[in-house]
Formats: C-alpha cells, sequence, structure tokens
C-alpha cells in the first residue's frame, strides 16, 4: 500500500515531536508506511480535547479517521480510537496498522462504487451497446466479487454513536464450565449451603472461562441470566461470617471484597460480550430485543459495582461511569431509553433511563458522607423518584448564557470520559459546548422529596418512614445544589503531620498516655475553621465509618475531638478524610451506671458560655437512657449525674448533655 499521511490538528509542539519520535521507532513494526503531514487530506487526524482549537477542529472533522491524544485511559466517545500518553512504539504501531485496514476497507468500498457508476454509464451507452455489455459483465463480475468479500464483513450502522467496549476474545475451544442452564441452576442450590466467601469463588471458577468461550448471543444470555440474582444476593444479603471478618479480620474482608467487585465486573463484561457481538455485526437495539436486553442488564450491574464501591467509600470502578455514559448515548441515539424488553424467557420491566438515572442521581447525593446503611436505602428511594429527572442536551441558553437562573438547580453529565454529574453553574464555556454533554434536571425530583416530607410531618403519618424521611431530608440540600460549605478553608501548614485516635476507648488511652501505639499518623491536607481533610495508606488501620468518633492529636496542641463526616478510599489504597471538628477540650472520665459496679469510659467535653454549649459526654452506644444516673470519675474528682438531652447518636456512641445532682 502507498504511503499513509497523519495530521496533527492543533497540537503543541511537544506532542508533535512525540509523535515523530514514536513513527520513528514504530518504522519496522509497520504494514505500510506513514508520515505527518501539515496540510492536504489526510488518513488519520490526530486532535487534542485539552487545546480548544484542536478540539473545535474535532468537532467539526467530517472525513478520515479520528484520534485522540490524552493522558485520559478512558476512550472518547466518537473518537475513532485514543492515544493515551506516553506514547508507547508497539501499541502505537499496532493503532496505525488498524487504521491501514480500516483504510483499505474504506477505499475497497469506494472503488466499489466507482465501478457501480461505470457499470450504469456503459449500460446507458446506446453507441457502444456491445463493448457497453461486455464491460457490464466484467464490472458485475468485480463488483459481485468484492460485495462478497465485504459482506463477509460486517460493521456498526454509521448513525448511531460508536461504542468502545473492552471484553476478551473468545474460543470455540472447549474449557471447563457449565453450558447448559439446567445444569447451572442446580449447581447453585449446591452452593447455598456455603458461605459467601466460597460462593463468590465458586462462581468465578466457572463465570471466568464461560467469558472466554465462543457462544451463541441466546445461549450466553440464559446462562447469564441464573448467575444475575445469586450474584446480586451476594450484594445485598451479607451473611453474618461477612459482617464478622469486616469487624474483626479487615485486611481479609478487603480480599474477599475485591473478589466481588471482580465477580460484579466479570458478569458485567458477560453482557457486554453480547453487546459488542451485536453492535459489530450492524445490529440496532430497536429492533434487536436481546441487543436491548443485555445493554440494559450490562447497565445494571455496572450500577450495582458503583453503588457496592459507595458503600465501602471506595473509588468509583475504572472506567465503569464512561461504559454507562456510553450505553446512555447510544440507547439516546436508538431512541430506546424508555422501552422495556420482553423475550420468550427473559422480561426486563426497567428501561435503560431509569437504571441509568437512579445510579446518576445517588451520585449526586454525595453517598461518601452517608452512613453505610444508608447507600443502599438511597438507592432504592432513587428507583421510586427518577422517573420525574429530566436527561436532555443543553440548551442554547445553557451552552452560551453564564446566568445563574438557567444553571441553578441543574447538573452537568459529560458523557464523553467517567465523569459523575457536577453541578451545571461549576462548569466551564468550554464543557458546555462538549455536544456529549448532557444536563440532569432533578427540580421534580425535589419536589417529590418534599411532599413526601409534609407528608410524613402530619400526625398520623409520623414515625411509619421515619428512616427514609432522614435520609432524604439530609440528601435533599445535595439535589438542588444548594449545599454549601459550613466553615471556610484557611490555609495548613505543608506537610502538616496529625495523629488520630478511632473511638473512645482509643481516645481514652491517647489523652491518658499520648505515647500509646493506637494513635495513626495521618497527613493533613487542609483545614477550615471547623474541620479538616487528612489522608493516609489504608493499612494497618481498623476500617473507618462516616459518624465514627475521633482524638486529633498534634505537637504543641490542645487535644480535639473531630467526627468523620465523608471519606473516601481510592483505588491505590489512599484514604481521605473529612473530620468535623467538636469546641472544646475533652477529657478522659470513667463512670458508673446506675450504682452497678462495671468501670465504663467516657469523653467529657466542658461548657462554653461563648457558644452556649453545655457540658457533654460521649459513650459508647447503647447506654444512653433518658434520665439515667451516672457516677462520674474525673481526674481526682467524682460526682454524680442524671442525664438529659441526647445531642446525636451512630452506630457506635452516643453524646447528650447532664446536669449534676447532689451526691
Amino acid at each position: 500500500m502507498s504511503k499513509l499521511h497523519i495530521m496533527a490538528c492543533h497540537l503543541n509542539d511537544i506532542d508533535i515531536v512525540s509523535l515523530r519520535s514514536m513513527l520513528q521507532l514504530a518504522a519496522k513494526r509497520l504494514n505500510s508506511p506513514w508520515e505527518i503531514i501539515s496540510k492536504g487530506p489526510a488518513d488519520l487526524y490526530i486532535y487534542s480535547i485539552a487545546n480548544p482549537e484542536s478540539e473545535k477542529a474535532w468537532l467539526a472533522h467530517t472525513s478520515g479517521f479520528s484520534a485522540i491524544l490524552t493522558t485520559e485511559s478512558a476512550s472518547i466517545e466518537g473518537a475513532d480510537i485514543t492515544l493515551k500518553k506516553p506514547l508507547r512504539a508497539k501499541n502505537f504501531a499496532d493503532t496505525l496498522n488498524a487504521i491501514e485496514e480500516k483504510v483499505k476497507f474504506s477505499r475497497q468500498a469506494d472503488q466499489l462504487a466507482e465501478i457501480d457508476e461505470r457499470e450504469q454509464a456503459a449500460q446507458t451507452d446506446k453507441e457502444n451497446k456491445q463493448a457497453g455489455k461486455k464491460a457490464s459483465s466484467l464490472f458485475s463480475s468485480l463488483s459481485s466479487t468484492i460485495s462478497k468479500h465485504l459482506s463477509k464483513t460486517k460493521s456498526p450502522v454509521f448513525d448511531l454513536p460508536s461504542l468502545d467496549l473492552t471484553v476478551p476474545e473468545t474460543s470455540e475451544n472447549a474449557i471447563d464450565t457449565i453450558l447448559d442452564p439446567e445444569l447451572l441452576k442446580k449447581w447453585f442450590d449446591e452452593l447455598a449451603e456455603k458461605d459467601n466467601n466460597k460462593i463468590v469463588s465458586a462462581i468465578l471458577t466457572n463465570l471466568v472461562p464461560l467469558n472466554r468461550t465462543t457462544l451463541s448471543i441466546s445461549q450466553r444470555l440464559s446462562l447469564l441470566d441464573v448467575y444475575r440474582k445469586p450474584v446480586s444476593r451476594l450484594v445485598f444479603e451479607r451473611d453474618l461470617a461477612t459482617i464478622k471478618k469486616e469487624i474483626n479480620s479487615p485486611t481479609e474482608f478487603q480480599k474477599d471484597l475485591n473478589a466481588l467487585n471482580l465477580l460484579l465486573e466479570e458478569l458485567a463484561i458477560g453482557y457486554k460480550i453480547v453487546i459488542n457481538e451485536a453492535y459489530q455485526q450492524g445490529e440496532r437495539p430497536q429492533t434487536n430485543k436481546l441487543y436491548q436486553l443485555a445493554i440494559i442488564r450490562a447497565t445494571e450491574l455496572i450500577s450495582v459495582a458503583i453503588l457496592n464501591a459507595f458503600r465501602y467509600y471506595r473509588s468509583i470502578p475504572d472506567s465503569s461511569l464512561h461504559t454507562l455514559h456510553q450505553l446512555y448515548l447510544y440507547c439516546e441515539a436508538a431512541n430506546t431509553l424508555h422501552d422495556t424488553v420482553s423475550t420468550k424467557t427473559v422480561s426486563v420491566d426497567r428501561p435503560l433511563f431509569q437504571v441509568y438515572g437512579q445510579i446518576m442521581l445517588t451520585c449526586i447525593a454525595d453517598p461518601y458522607s452517608l452512613a453505610k446503611f444508608d447507600i443502599f436505602r438511597l438507592y432504592k428511594l432513587m428507583d421510586k423518584l427518577v422517573d420525574k429527572a429530566e436527561i436532555t442536551p443543553l440548551t442554547d441558553n445553557q451552552k452560551n448564557l453564564a446566568n445563574s437562573f438557567v444553571m441553578a438547580g441543574n447538573f452537568y453529565i459529560d458523557c464523553s470520559r467517567g465523569a459523575t454529574p457536577k453541578s451545571l453553574k461549576n462548569t466551564s464555556d468550554e464543557e458546555r459546548l462538549n455536544a456529549r454533554g448532557r444536563v440532569l434536571n432533578p427540580q421534580n425530583v425535589i419536589t417529590d422529596i418534599n411532599d413526601l416530607i409534609k407528608d410524613a410531618s402530619v400526625p398520623e403519618a409520623q414515625g411509619r418512614y421515619d428512616l427514609d424521611i432522614q435520609l432524604l431530608t439530609k440528601v435533599c440540600p445535595q439535589f438542588d445544589t444548594s449545599y454549601e460549605r459550613q466553615y471556610q478553608r484557611i490555609s495548613s501548614v505543608k506537610d502538616r503531620k496529625i495523629r488520630l485516635a478511632d473511638g473512645i476507648k482509643n481516645i481514652h488511652k491517647g489523652l491518658n498516655d499520648p505515647s500509646t501505639d493506637q494513635l495513626f499518623e495521618w497527613m493533613m491536607d487542609n483545614q477550615s475553621s471547623g474541620g479538616m481533610m487528612a489522608c493516609r495508606d489504608k493499612t494497618e488501620i481498623q476500617p473507618l465509618n462516616n459518624g465514627d468518633f475521633m482524638g486529633v492529636f498534634e505537637d504543641d496542641l490542645p487535644v480535639k475531638l473531630a467526627t468523620i463526616r465523608w471519606l473516601h478510599t481510592e483505588n491505590d489504597g489512599l484514604i481521605q478524610i473529612g473530620l468535623q471538628v467538636h469546641p472544646g477540650r475533652p477529657t478522659a472520665v470513667s463512670f458508673t451506671v446506675d450504682g452497678k459496679t462495671e468501670i465504663m469510659l467516657g469523653l467529657l467535653l466542658p461548657e462554653i458560655d461563648d457558644i452556649k454549649q453545655a457540658p457533654t459526654l460521649i459513650v459508647d452506644k447503647g447506654t444512653y437512657s433518658e434520665n439515667r444516673i451516672f457516677r462520674v470519675k474525673e481526674g481526682d474528682q467524682t460526682y454524680t449525674v442524671q442525664v438529659q438531652d441526647l445531642i446525636e447518636s451512630t452506630l457506635n456512641y452516643e453524646q447528650f448533655t447532664f446536669t449534676k445532682t447532689a451526691d
């Protein structure tokens, strides 16, 4: 094949030098020579969305093949290929060879069209009828040969967005796994008596080879449907052994959690294999029910994987959001967002819009600031409210006007990458011009939430939905974008180290003995007038939860008490926490309850007149009871108190006011 051409469109000098260098290093691996040109038609156009001019040129791209040069690993919607920086010679060569094959295919199609035109001209040439007939026969033969060749290589339909799904290669060779749905059901019945960890391991042993085996779409979907319900139960129904392991063996529990995440990913891969096969064969979801079913099922499983990450305050799995955004845009273009699917063997009563919208609303609610038991409850509540949400392309006003009224209460979804929704008023002008951007409007959801809160406030309804109403009241400010920080950030000394103690017992130890090994070193990222953000590697520390009480120890400064208000563990093991600091210097106390002899530990926060703070005690969960009598020992002092008002109650502590009584 003759030399092929690359056009670097508005790339910076460093990127152009890098491309030229990679082209030289990859030369021996290329099937045909390539060169970078500065003008004229090209076979491959390379853009960078980090450069506004380059991105604008990409949006106007109409001919040839396009590539996006980026530092992100996720593929960019609408581009034929994504080139991740830094470039590697082998990967670059493989990419150019793949583009070359596409160029060949495109040129064959052009030749075929040209042959058809010549054939038609020959048939209408009355002056050279006989010659025209011979030419027609020749061209028909050639056309037939090329058509047969092209028909064997189907391609995605041209009028729907491209899908870039990572799936493993499959083989027709027999692999040791169960390929009969009825036998698979019996196999699952035999697993029922085992603990969750053993079930996860056993399922992966069968599911991984299944996803590497070549099967018909109908057979694969039948098998995946058998796997789906037991896997869902593993996420939503935890057994006692799992709960005990999380508390007592956090390292082993993390291994189990990683295995469960792998299982969710592997099951989603099974459905992505079906999607990819149908997509590559030029199928359309609006005319192929199995194709549409696989898209919805994959979206469900990826959403559950994201939800499970929220539950344990971990980062969203890599590429999951980008895959969801791709599938949403694809079904939006196919006009199947609100369609349900029913076949002879399986039905899906939730359309893709509901599945996608449910997890997007959950993302908006800031799940990293919720208690673990609230996250699944929130997700289920969003299922009841998502039909009131709206997701649309940006209007001209939203694209072009920095108007607070137009922006207020809306969220921007960047569907070109793996991003969670963010407030539209916090997006840049360039972001709002992105053709793959969408606006999520939750205003009708907020109206429904406010109606539920109002209905629950009447006397006859009080107590029926108490936990749900408390949760909706907490997250509602996130939905209307009215949530604001309570405290202004203030600058922090660089590399400032603090030590944290988790729980009343460890804080008590630290107050009595600052050298205790129960204090773990953290690095302060920043602080505000009422809190701080700190980070460290998660190893060697017990699992943390939102609402945990912490002691903050810092050299040459008074000890402070704080509560974890949000936490987030990165996939690389870095854990970040946001702490709300309580006013007052804590004192370690001990006490007995109601004249009993058992000595219990507590923390005392003093009265502060300036902020009208009453003295409070912090004790372990289950100790509080109104009007209960405590005998408190504070240093050398001993006195009796009567419990008054409960201020806060979490999974592991209670805080309440008290009054001293005469002995």
